[in-house]
């Protein structure tokens, strides 16, 4: 699933809500505080409420410009990518996001295409509300 937004909220501010996300992702999962440097390359269990575990590793974390992880489950593997750019007029930030999912068999590839087919409509409104209201929060 591939996404492009314009987003009315300056990079450095989408940015940081997602790294602050992040943190306190960490720090519940893991039941300590995130480490203060760069993100990029940390790892850690993560644990749903279903029971569902994964090991989740944030591959980029460059301010303002590039955040990344990939998460590893028993039955997938994850790729979330976030890119972004400043407006010519640096007003707005210009956010493309990009998913991927691999089954680790066919069945689970088979199911992953049904559900980006039938639900990605779903999940891209849900996605696109997500980062409006992120950036309708800027400001106040």
């Amino acid at each position: 699933m591939q996404i492009k937004l314009t987003l009315n909220a300056p990079v450095d501010y989408l940015y940081q809500q997602l790294i602050d996300s992040a943190r306190a992702d960490i720090q519940q999962q893991t039941g300590r505080p995130a480490p203060r440097q760069s993100l990029q390359g940390y790892e850690y269990a993560k644990q749903w409420s279903n029971g569902l575990t994964g090991q989740l590793k944030i591959t980029h974390a460059q301010p303002g410009v590039h955040y990344a992880y990939e998460l590893e489950t028993p039955r997938d593997h994850y790729g979330v990518d976030y890119q972004f750019a400043t407006t010519d007029d640096g007003q707005q930030t210009v956010l493309e996001y990009a998913e991927t999912f691999l089954g680790k068999d066919r069945k689970t590839n088979a199911n992953n295409k049904f559900g980006v087919l039938f639900l990605g409509w779903f999940r891209k409104r849900r996605f696109k509300k997500m980062m409006t209201q992120m950036a309708a929060s800027y400001g106040q």
